[in-house]
């Protein structure tokens, strides 16, 4: 009886040391951001901001997800803040340094990008009924595929994919988003070869992410004020953020309050190279809200007076 309870006791021990190096050893998965795909493959040319790109970008998303390898950022999230922030990114071949503001500003890890590059779409078939015409189908699909890595901003991985599909059915042709006439049976054979490109590569991203490191949340992330508040002795301070619920950020969290300086221009061509960034406050979030946060300033750096638009950055 000592021993079988003896037995009983040590397979609990083992059991909880199982249980807690599992959790040990629990890595939170990457966060991933989509932008995107346009097109620039002959007669099926798209904008990455066309109907045609966000449901490319959708596959995309939904193929990552599906590897339950990493947290995908919502499409319409992303748009949203591309738009508010001014960002022109109409083409799928987004170099790393605007790929890694992007990721910064959302707080992700990898940047997808991509282009299609050629679409080969071949029907054959005879009797036509009116709209209706009975076919037989097939569509081969070329893509260009990078993923940036925000914390370096380096290209982690960069292919040349090719997607295929086949099949019979009825085809009735149809206006579709983008201006290009498709029938909406071309559409469909078209996007069942670019989800195949997009399952093949989010299963190569997901292996890629096995055999190397990826540094998860090492940049900080970044916002903006929208309001501020202050006591009629401006001895208390409350700002409110951008960053809210889906950013990650949470109570407690420090962030420092920015205003922007000197603007750095090229001085051949006039191009905006940089702005230089001046530390005005500190301040620790009291509340998340859905759309945004509030936190109080709990130090100054500077007499100058926090406005919205200023820059915020998290500290970790």
């Amino acid at each position: 009886m000592k021993k079988e309870r003896r037995l009983k006791e040590l397979s609990l021990v083992i059991l909880i040391l199982l249980v807690v190096s599992g959790m040990g050893f629990t890595q939170e998965l990457p966060r991933v951001a989509v932008i995107g795909f346009d097109s620039t493959a002959p007669g099926y040319v798209w904008r990455i901001d066309s109907e045609l790109s966000k449901a490319a970008t959708d596959l995309m998303v939904n193929a990552l997800i599906n590897t339950e390898s990493f947290r995908v950022f919502e499409r319409n999230k992303l748009d949203a803040i591309l738009e508010e922030q001014d960002f022109q990114v109409y083409s799928g071949k987004v170099d790393p340094s605007t790929a890694v503001k992007i990721g910064k500003m959302l707080g992700v890890d990898i940047i997808i990008t991509g282009s299609i590059t050629n679409i080969i779409y071949k029907k054959s078939g005879g009797a036509t009924l009116g709209p209706v015409t009975l076919k037989k189908s097939s569509a081969s699909v070329t893509m260009m595929v990078r993923g940036i890595n925000v914390t370096t901003g380096e290209i982690m991985f960069s292919e040349v994919k090719k997607g295929t599909t086949s099949k019979s059915g009825l085809a009735i042709r149809i206006p579709v988003a983008g201006g290009l006439g498709l029938s909406s049976e071309t559409v469909a054979d078209i996007f069942s070869a670019i989800d195949d490109v997009c399952q093949q590569i989010a299963e190569e991203i997901a292996e890629k992410l096995k055999s190397q490191s990826i540094v998860v949340h090492s940049l900080p992330q970044e916002g903006y004020v929208v309001k501020v508040e202050a006591t009629s002795s401006g001895g208390i301070t409350r700002v409110y953020i951008n960053l809210g619920e889906d950013s990650g950020i949470k109570e407690g969290d420090r962030i420092r309050i920015f205003q922007e300086g000197e603007i750095i221009l090229d001085p051949k061509t006039g191009e905006v190279l940089d702005k230089e960034l001046v530390l005005i406050a500190e301040a620790r979030i009291i509340e998340v809200k859905e759309k945004l946060s509030v936190a109080l300033v709990t130090t100054r750096f500077s007499s100058t007076e926090i406005i919205p638009t200023d820059v915020v950055q998290t500290i970790y």
